[in-house]
């Protein structure tokens, strides 16, 4: 059997963007029942997060205007249903005309709501608008990464933190709810998401601490085919198995000396140049050196290690991340990504309303009036 901790439980999600496909497909993967609330105007389209297979997959979908204020009287149904909504609205706005938490809190207690916001629901820029590199700029962790500004990463980090947080705050209120029947009010803002990165990093909030340093001991070399191999041998441990294993004993007493670090890193790039990164890492990987392959696009779908695990998944003909999190019990249970791939928009209306009590010839009525 596959082990689904969250089997049983329901998910509203009424999430656009990736904050919200981050959180719930990994809620998905732990065996909750997500569904997505659409609008009726894509209906038949894919139930895409922002065109992404691996944000999207393993996901129910409906469709409501909840523009119309009479999606209210639905949604207070179908949240009689649910243990868990998502969302990610401006603070002090509604998921829908007329329905919000207030709302739903006051006919279930026991949900569980969570909001991912850029900055949060209170404080003075709650209301600011942004994407991951506004919350990286604005935490500080975007100057501590980065060295030297500007950079641009091209890749979002605050938001797949964010998300997990929110997974974590869920887990935990479900908990909570567990011991006292009550729902919980989940705040998740990206920006703090960010920001609690620096917590290894007390001196980051006195100017004491600016980044961790480029050094020999820490950075990328070429390789002679023009791939990079990543060094990170940082303790005297792993410093000392690199310099022998390269023939450079008298490299040795070098680490973290900053007078020696120049030297240091022309012999080690004139070292690496010298053969290709597959020659390296055969030679290193296994010597507990802390280096490894820098790899980008197919390199990634190729790694043996992630290959051997079943760290990349295919879903609808795509490769995609699997979930992160694996469970097992000694009875040999073990949790699993749920494959199944992004369904059409409004897919599952009929069957979710009936679920909640509604009437065929109601949710006829309803999708001839434009409501779903």
């Amino acid at each position: 059997m596959t082990i689904r901790p969250l089997e049983g439980l329901r998910v509203l999600d009424f999430t656009r963007l990736p904050p919200g496909g981050y959180c719930t497909v990994l809620l998905a993967d732990l065996g909750a029942e997500v569904i997505r609330v659409e609008s009726p105007g894509q209906a038949g389209k894919p139930s895409m997060v922002i065109g992404q297979v691996g944000l999207s997959r393993a996901k129910r979908s409906i469709t409501l205007n909840t523009r119309d204020s009479r999606s209210a009287a639905v949604l207070a149904r179908l949240a009689a249903t649910a243990d868990i909504v998502v969302e990610n609205g401006t603070p002090g706005t509604s998921v829908a005309a007329g329905f919000g938490y207030d709302q739903a809190a006051a006919a279930r207690p026991e949900l569980i709501w969570c909001a991912i916001t850029g900055y949060g629901r209170s404080g003075p820029y709650a209301q600011w608008s942004g994407h991951d590199l506004s919350f990286l700029a604005q935490s500080g962790l975007l100057a501590a990464l980065g060295g030297e500004l500007p950079w641009h990463p091209a890749a979002m980090l605050a938001v797949p933190t964010g998300a997990l947080m929110a997974v974590t705050a869920i887990q935990s209120a479900l908990l909570q709810r567990y011991r006292s029947g009550i729902g919980s009010f989940v705040d998740v803002s990206l920006a703090e998401a960010a920001l609690w990165q620096l917590s290894g990093f007390d001196g980051t909030f006195s100017g004491e601490f600016t980044g961790i340093p480029v050094t020999p001991d820490r950075r990328l070399y070429a390789c002679a085919d023009g791939r990079y191999i990543a060094v990170a041998a940082a303790e005297p441990r792993t410093w000392g198995l690199l310099c022998e294993a390269l023939g450079q004993p008298a490299l040795v007493p070098y680490l973290h000396k900053t007078e020696h670090a120049e030297e240091a890193t022309r012999v080690l790039a004139a070292c690496f140049a010298g053969r290709p990164l597959a020659e390296w890492m055969a030679r290193l990987g296994d010597l507990g050196a802390a280096v490894a392959p820098v790899n980008q696009g197919r390199e990634i779908a190729r790694d043996p290690h992630f290959a051997a695990r079943g760290a990349l998944v295919e879903v609808a003909g795509r490769q995609v991340p699997g979930c992160p999190i694996r469970l097992s019990n000694p009875s040999g249970e073990a949790s699993a990504t749920d494959l199944t791939p992004p369904t059409t928009v409004g897919a599952d209306t009929d069957a979710v309303l009936q679920g909640a009590g509604f009437a065929a010839g109601e949710i006829a009525a309803m999708r001839e009036s434009g409501l779903v």
